[in-house]
């Protein structure tokens, strides 16, 4: 317990002014951290002070007997934290009899409603989007037997599921702490299943025997995602990004970095090993390349065929009897090898991530256009199995053994992300579809937006599932499906929506109450672009204008406007060569926006990124560049214009302004770095004309004429936004916060 003694030494009273209306608008408290009261803080929780006028006891309660503690002296003061009858309570179990050895005293409703403001700022309104999205499935078997499918599930945070294949049952499951996602995932001929989690890039491997899941660790400390895993000769191999490397892993010897696959390919996307050619095949993108990567001598050679380097990546591998099965990005191909001689075969169509294996090393399975398929390794012939897979294609493919004598081998497998997957023996006309009874998850928000009457918009990571937040109602709805919404912007009560992948913009009028309503496709602005990352609407020009980031294996982004009456869309490619755009504002005549030096251009590490201004009206018009006092900006990741137009943005966790009226510029740091290729902080306007934002999961609030700087505590904030209201909402995980 801490004892306080209140001074009388006139002090500023930072609450000065401040009137909390009677629903407690904490607007007027956002620059304010601590309020005061007759002389001291008001902390979190005290509801009153205690002034002791004669010695009395303090005390803990043991059932209804009063234990002393000491004697707490004349003259003294305490904070109070609540009370009981004839009792107030100084925090810490601790209490003092209320009676005329004492004097309680309260601060005011004003007081009290100020430092709710101030000590609770922030207001959660939990999870808004739930969904069951399986991103890959491997099989394997409990000890007495018993077949499993290991499920990943997107969520935050990421899931393991482990689903008992005969009973359609959960199993055991079991959280990936420190991840959202998981792509990685297969299992060691221990039946120890080994997971590659994203973002953290960390490795985890989980023991069938003890239901237990272990996080081994960060794999490569370059890496974010770990994307494929094989297992070799008791060694653990792993493919991961943005870093294009390998790592393997062993108990004995831990995590080695094995660099990178190819120089300039950042993507390492999948692999496969052939024992006896002592062979770690290894896809990587973009552009496409399939290495064989000898294990004994360390020589890496380039097997794929030149016509199919202008994929986007190899994103599948599998080594069977001899043969290696290649999955093509984006094309629905599988390209065959021989994986001893490294030898180019054919190409098959196939729609399904991979191959099964093969059981009687006579075929193997896949799917394609909704079919399975039969494929013989001997003749090279392809049939397909009559049935339907119900309009999807298959993410994982295994052999299952439904019995312990072996007679009852089936084909299984996951098919898309929603939960679905099949079962298939070859005695069967066809294969069996079903739903796996997985868990819902709570799903990360990727990105939130201000929507169709004053409601706020938030879209699922991956899923694309959109729902609406009603703050009059506080309730969440889900209204759309679509894909994933890299930004968001309303044009006279018509929501435009940049969809990946494909860079396509669509529109949502709202006017349909029904669920899963489907907004209307307008466009896609081509040219190589995978991402409309920054967008604003020009009201006056009934305009939508968008910057962009190109696909995997292109280099420059665009700028791109929307004419909406005409619907005319213009397209300027490589604006500033190599860069993607990914900001954007504007002022006047002129649209301001910003780039970052990641655009898959292998030079990113020698140029800066660049502010720049262009007629509002034309993106093919003249380029002015804006010179900032930044050292090698990487990135301007955010853009928004003030009352008075000013532009305001964030480049590295730096805050600047730019006013175009006389060219002055200013320069404040909020974080020391950054981290990410774009997306990484929004700054906003606020109804009280101060300048907040988000940068590295903070949020910061600047005065415009001070520069001076608050850093707010609080959950890790991403997508900070201004409603409709004045109401600023952000994204923390899957839930959605709201500063008050």
């Amino acid at each position: 317990m801490k004892k306080v003694l209140i001074s009388f030494v006139l002090l500023i009273i930072l609450t000065a002014g401040h009137d909390v209306s009677a629903n407690n608008d904490c607007t007027s408290y956002r620059g304010t951290s601590k309020i005061w009261w007759d002389g001291a803080e008001l902390t979190k929780g005290q509801i009153g002070k205690l002034s002791i006028q004669k010695d009395t006891s303090l005390f803990k309660l043991e059932g209804e007997k009063k234990v002393h503690s000491r004697t707490l002296k004349a003259g003294e003061q305490y904070r109070i934290y609540s009370f009981k009858p004839g009792l107030l309570s100084v925090g810490g179990g601790y209490f003092v009899a209320r009676d005329a050895k004492v004097t309680y005293q309260t601060p005011s409703k004003a007081k009290l409603a100020g430092a709710d403001c101030v000590h609770n700022r922030f207001e959660n309104h939990g999870p808004q989007i739930h969904n069951t999205i399986a991103m890959t499935g491997a099989t394997g078997y409990a000890p007495d037997g018993t077949p499993l499918m290991y499920v990943l599930l997107q969520g935050e945070p990421a899931k393991l599921v482990v689903m008992n294949l005969k009973t359609n049952a959960v199993w055991d499951e079991h959280f990936l702490t420190a991840d959202t996602s998981a792509w990685g995932l297969t299992v060691d001929q221990d039946q120890k299943a080994w997971i590659g989690g994203t973002p953290s890039g960390n490795l985890y491997q989980y023991n069938p025997a003890q239901k237990s899941l272990k996080k081994i660790g960060k794999a490569n400390p370059g890496g974010t995602s770990i994307h494929d895993l094989e297992i070799a000769d008791g060694v653990v191999y792993g493919s991961t990004s943005p870093d294009g490397s390998l790592f393997k892993y062993t108990a004995a010897d831990g995590f080695k970095h094995l660099g990178q696959v190819q120089t300039g390919k950042s993507l390492a996307r999948s692999l496969a090993w052939n024992e006896a050619a002592d062979t770690l095949f290894t896809g990587v993108g973009a552009k496409a390349d399939l290495i064989a990567w000898n294990m004994k001598t360390g020589k890496r050679t380039s097997i794929l065929p030149e016509k199919y380097k202008t994929e986007t990546s190899v994103y599948d591998l599998d080594e069977e009897e001899g043969y290696l099965f290649a999955r093509m990005e984006t094309s629905k191909k599988i390209l065959v090898f021989d994986s001893e001689s490294y030898q180019f075969i054919k190409e098959l169509p196939a729609g399904s991530r991979g191959v099964s294996p093969s059981g009687d090393k006579k075929a193997l399975y896949y799917t394609h256009n909704y079919k399975l398929q039969k494929y013989d390794l001997s003749s090279g012939k392809t049939t397909a199995i009559s049935g339907t897979l119900k309009g999807t294609e298959a993410v994982s493919l295994d052999l299952v053994n439904f019995s312990t004598d072996g007679k009852d081998q089936r084909v299984v497998g996951l098919l898309g992300n929603s939960g679905t997957f099949f079962t298939y023996h070859p005695n069967w006309t066809s294969p069996k579809v079903e739903k796996l009874n997985l868990p819902m998850q709570p799903i990360p928000i990727y990105n939130i937006g201000s929507g169709i009457d004053g409601k706020i918009l938030s879209n699922g990571f991956v899923s694309g599932k959109t729902t609406e937040y009603n703050p009059q109602e506080n309730v969440t709805e889900e209204k759309i499906k679509i894909g994933q919404a890299e930004s968001m912007a309303v044009l006279k009560g018509t929501l435009y929506m940049g969809i990946y992948p494909g860079a396509l913009l669509y529109k949502y009028n709202g006017e349909n109450a029904d669920h899963y309503v489907k907004p209307t496709p307008l466009s896609s602005i081509g040219n190589g672009q995978d991402r409309i990352v920054a967008m604003t609407a020009i009201s006056s020009l009934d305009t939508i204008l968008m910057g962009t980031s190109p696909k995997n294996g292109e280099i420059g982004g665009s700028i791109s406007s929307y004419h909406i009456p005409s619907n005319k869309l213009s397209v300027r490619r490589n604006v500033i060569p190599g860069h993607s755009v990914v900001s954007i504002t504007s002022h006047g005549n002129y649209a301001y926006a910003g780039t970052s030096i990641f655009s898959n251009n292998t030079s990113q590490s020698s140029v800066s990124a660049q502010f720049f201004r262009f007629p509002v009206s034309n993106v093919q018009g003249q380029i002015e560049k804006i010179s900032l006092p930044l050292v090698n900006p990487r990135m301007i990741h955010s853009l928004t214009t003030a009352s008075n137009g000013v532009i305001w943005g964030l480049s590295d966790g730096n805050l600047f302004s730019y006013n175009p009226q006389n060219k002055q510029t200013k320069t404040l740091n909020i974080v020391s770095a950054t981290s990410g290729r774009f997306k990484n902080g929004n700054v906003v306007v606020g109804s009280d004309g101060m300048i907040y934002g988000n940068v590295e999961k903070v949020i910061f609030r600047v005065n415009p004429s001070t520069m001076e700087k608050t850093i707010y505590k609080g959950p890790p904030a991403s997508n900070l936004i201004v409603a409709p209201d004045g109401k600023m909402y952000f994204s923390s995980g899957a839930e959605l916060w709201s500063i008050r």
